[in-house]
């Protein structure tokens, strides 16, 4: 049995404005940093044999205090990077339902506006996921990501449509689990952040 942790990098300045960050290089805040370090602590006494992150800072600062808290290196891995999400990149919430009414109405179905498709994401995703599971059998796994690629995977793994994964809220610092078995992938626990408080 294989176990995965998909770990949401911590809390960066444009999650607390409420802006879209995609492939923006932004690093975490002062809590976000905090939450990592909260993160670390929670992880260490895990069996832990791989750790991979994202190659954007914010995910990268996040796994480097994990990988320190386990004496571990961790290895970039581009395809955890998050979404692409093309023209809305900085933008905040009210601006994007202001500047792009109908995508939002589709509830974003096809993808991003100059970014990623649907179909790119869940190739990406499902690459991603046969790739590591395929390298780490009886292994414990974190992979440290971002809330657009965590929901595509536990939509992906559970069978469920992606047009399905804004029903998930994964935040910043969670933790989801993920069991992998012969019986196939289950998802054991979403959103831990009970390590936070």
């Amino acid at each position: 049995m294989s176990i995965f942790y998909l770990v949401r990098h911590g809390t960066t300045q444009y999650n607390l404005e409420n802006r879209f960050q995609g492939h923006l290089d932004i690093p975490l805040s002062n809590q976000g940093i905090e939450q990592a370090k909260k993160l670390a602590d929670y992880l260490k006494d895990k069996k832990i044999d791989a750790i991979y992150t994202s190659d954007l800072k914010r995910a990268v600062q996040t796994a480097e205090y994990i990988a320190a808290a386990k004496s571990m290196k961790y290895r970039l891995l581009p395809s955890l990077r998050e979404v692409d999400v093309g023209e809305l990149e900085g933008l905040r919430w009210h601006e994007v339902k202001k500047e792009y009414p109908d995508w939002v109405k589709k509830q974003h179905v096809h993808g991003y506006p100059g970014g990623e498709t649907r179909i790119e994401i869940e190739r990406r995703v499902s690459n991603l996921w046969d790739s590591v599971v395929k390298r780490h059998k009886g292994d414990g796994v974190v992979l440290v990501t971002h809330g657009g690629i965590i929901k595509a995977l536990i939509c992906q793994i559970l069978g469920i449509s992606q047009e399905d994964r804004s029903n998930f809220i994964v935040d910043n610092a969670s933790v989801s689990t993920i069991i992998v078995a012969d019986s196939g992938a289950k998802l054991k626990m979403l959103n831990n952040t009970v390590f936070l408080e």
